[in-house]
Formats: structure tokens, C-alpha cells, sequence
């Protein structure tokens, strides 16, 4: 099988009769970082297939437009807006004032957002409440859209660190929480964590964006050869310097046995910096290694593109690693994943592919440990169960979810876009 047969689902729109008109804008600001670029695509797939008569049209901003144009000119109805320079003293202006969501502003023209028929909060780890604060500009999102009328819905969103927030804070978080139409959870995990905080009416479980994307895979008996570690700067912000020399431990004993090791980047950010530039981690992972080693393992460095990305994760035989897109994907791409936790959602979101999903079918293949807990015993472990599966056969194994997901209750709870 080639790897084009798993890469992506067609367009639904490419065959679609034309319908009604309707604007869906997306609050996601992190197009320009490729991997994360996953979360736009297959949450586009996912409301085309939930509003199959309609044309619709899909507002995302950007700081690099011409770029993210180029980036996404392969799927229908995108509209890459830019973000506006004097939006930034406006916004400033009211973060002085203590109006900054009440008074929220979008980075883009307002009457972008004004024209749509429906809100689309999107992204990863949004609400994981990273340096122990509301992620206010996502409030913000919500509010402008409720003061507007827009109907607003969330896609894929983690959940959790709730506790950390003050009481008002989190009243304030629980209340924006509330107002949105319908939550998506990724698992039943999460949508266990938000009923815990008297949320549940207006939260439904569909599995992440990537499922859009592929909802058949094929996992062939071909026993592990070729493994890609992902090591991720979040791995360094959750578990400290330390962690470097684990996994540099982890990938000699890998080599030693005889397996062909690559570093493999899923995100990229155009400066290099921060949480969501894997390449950066992966070469202070690389300079770890000893010599010999290091002489073996060649860390990837071609074109950063969703297409190139999935291209170089279908030629390997195993994924280790840290982001949960790239777990995901090399996963619906048939190969055996071994999820490194650096927050609770690799686990509720194995433990729910393996309970409640026709990944259950593959549950020997992939499996779920904290990222500083991981042993090369915990990896051999994996190879062992998977290559005793790809020996016990020779029929591929296909797990075609579209049915399953055509049946999830969630279609019946999304808003009607014709009454918006």
C-alpha cells in the first residue's frame, strides 16, 4: 500500500452540491506552526461532514497570510485573514484597563468575525491553564461571539488544572465554559473531567480532528525496524533538564539492539522558539548521544508540511513521542505508537481508544506512560506485543472507523447553521 491510500479523506466539498452561504471563523492562532496545522484540517473536514448543505466558508487568521494561503490552498473554503498591527495597541489599551475580555477585540478585522454564523474555538492545550492563569484571550473569543449574537462551539480542546485557578477565576472559566453550544470532547476522560465541574449538558465525545482526516486505516504485518522518537520542548518545561539524558539512554539502548533510530520533529514555529519548535529539542537530544551513536541517528531536517510530515512518519515502523497530533497521526497512519505523557490527556485519550473506540481491535500496538517514567524496557515491551501480532499472520488488520463515527449521538447536538 502506498502511503497517498492513508494520507487524508477527499474534500467532502470537491462533490458536495452548493447550499447556503455560511461564515465559521476559528480562533486558532497557531497556523504557521506545521503540525498543529492538523487541528485546522481535520476540524474543517469535521463541519463539512456535520453541515454536508451548506457552502461554507472557513475564516482563519494569520500573522504570515501569504504563507498560510499556500499552506492550505489543497482545501476548500479557507479564508486566511491578517492579523492587523494597530489591533495590537487596541488590545493593549484594554489589558491596561481590566477589560480585556469584556471588551475583547479580535487581532483581525472585526468585521471578519462579525459576518459569521458560527464560532469555532479550536486547539490543543488551551485550557491545561499553563502558568497557572485563564487563558484569557480564548475567554475573549467566546465573549465577542455571545455579545454578537454568533453561536459559538468548541472542537478538541484538552481539559484539566482547573483546581489551580482561583475561585473567582474559575467561576469566571466554568461560566465561559457554559455558554458555548456544544463542547467536543476528544475522550471520555475529558468529558469525565468537565462533568466533575457541573458541565455536562452541552458536552459531547468525538475523537480528535486527525479521525476526520482518516477514518480508515490499515495496519500491516510488518514487524518494528524503524522508529521515530519525538522528544518535545514541553517535555523539557514538564520534567526539567533531566530528561534529556533519559531518552538519550532510551534511543542508545534502541540503536544497540540493532533498530534504525531517527528524531523526528511534528511541530515547527517559524523562530525557533519556545513550546512549539520540536527541532530545537530534538538536537539538544541528538548532542546527548554518545559519539558512536550520534553517528547513527540521523535527525530529520526536510520540508516541514503536513504532506511531508506524513509521508515521513508512514516510513517508519514505530512512533515514540510527545505530541499528541503526532501520536495520532502515525497511529491512523497503521503504525505502532508509543504515547509519552507530559499531561494527563495521553492517558485519558489511550485508555479511551483502547475501552471505547475500533482502535480496541489494535489495543497490543500502542500504549501510554508519563514521559518521566518511560523505561527502554516499556519500549521493548510495545515491540514485543506488536511484533508478536505481526507474526501471528499475514492478513492486514483495517480499522475503518466512518460508520462509528456516523453513528456517534454528537451530529444530532450541533447547531442548526440554517436558523443561525
Amino acid at each position: 500500500m502506498s502511503s497517498t491510500d492513508q494520507m487524508t479523506a477527499p474534500d467532502p466539498a470537491a462533490t458536495a452540491p452548493a447550499g447556503p452561504s455560511k461564515r465559521i471563523v476559528f480562533s486558532f492562532q497557531l497556523l504557521t506552526n506545521i503540525g498543529c496545522e492538523i487541528i485546522i484540517r481535520g476540524s474543517i473536514a469535521f463541519l463539512k461532514r456535520a453541515y454536508p448543505d451548506h457552502d461554507l466558508t472557513f475564516v482563519v487568521s494569520s500573522y504570515h497570510p501569504e504563507r498560510d494561503r499556500a499552506l492550505l490552498a489543497d482545501v476548500s473554503g479557507v479564508r486566511v485573514v491578517p492579523m492587523l498591527e494597530r489591533k495590537r495597541y487596541v488590545r493593549g489599551v484594554l489589558r491596561k484597563t481590566g477589560l480585556f475580555i469584556s471588551h475583547w477585540t479580535p487581532r483581525f478585522a472585526s468585521s471578519e468575525f462579525k459576518s459569521a454564523d458560527l464560532f469555532c474555538s479550536v486547539g490543543g492545550d488551551i485550557y491545561t491553564m499553563f502558568g497557572d492563569a485563564l487563558p484569557e484571550d480564548w475567554l475573549g473569543y467566546e465573549s465577542y461571539a455571545t455579545r454578537h449574537g454568533i453561536p459559538a462551539i468548541m472542537f478538541g480542546a484538552n481539559m484539566e488544572r482547573f483546581e489551580v485557578l482561583s475561585e473567582a477565576h474559575r467561576a469566571q472559566l466554568l461560566d465561559h465554559l457554559k455558554r458555548f453550544r456544544l463542547l467536543v470532547a476528544r475522550d471520555k476522560g475529558t468529558a469525565d473531567y468537565l462533568a466533575g465541574h457541573g458541565i455536562a449538558d452541552n458536552v459531547a465525545i468525538f475523537p480528535d480532528p486527525i479521525f476526520s482526516l482518516r477514518p480508515k486505516t490499515v495496519f500491516e504485518r510488518r514487524k518494528v525496524h524503524r522508529i521515530g522518537i519525538n522528544f518535545t520542548p514541553f517535555l523539557l518545561e514538564k520534567f526539567g533538564d533531566g530528561i534529556v539524558e533519559r531518552y538519550a539512554r532510551i534511543t542508545e539502548g534502541l540503536v544497540r539492539q540493532g533498530y534504525e533510530v531517527s528524531l523526528v520533529p511534528h511541530v515547527s514555529s517559524p523562530d525557533g522558539r519556545g513550546t512549539q519548535h520540536d527541532p530545537r529539542t530534538l538536537d539538544q537530544l541528538h548532542a546527548a548521544l554518545a559519539p558512536d551513536i550520534a553517528a547513527k541517528v540521523q535527525v530529520w531536517r526536510g520540508e516541514m508540511s503536513f504532506a511531508s510530515i506524513s509521508q515521513m512518519l508512514f516510513e517508519l515502523d514505530m512512533f515514540v513521542g510527545a505530541r499528541m497530533h503526532g501520536c495520532l497521526s502515525s497511529l491512523t497512519l497503521g503504525k505502532p505508537v508509543f504515547f509519552v505523557g507530559y499531561s494527563r490527556k495521553a492517558k485519558t485519550m489511550v485508555d479511551w481508544l483502547k475501552s471505547a473506540s475500533p482502535f480496541a481491535d489494535m489495543a497490543q500496538s500502542f500504549c501510554v506512560k508519563d514521559g518521566d517514567k518511560v523505561e527502554l524496557s516499556d519500549i521493548e515491551a510495545l515491540i514485543a506485543d506488536h511484533d508478536a501480532w505481526s507474526a501471528a499472520g499475514d492478513t492486514p488488520v483495517t480499522v475503518d472507523t466512518r460508520g462509528w463515527l456516523d453513528g456517534l449521538p454528537l451530529w444530532q447536538k450541533m447547531p442548526d447553521l440554517s436558523k443561525a
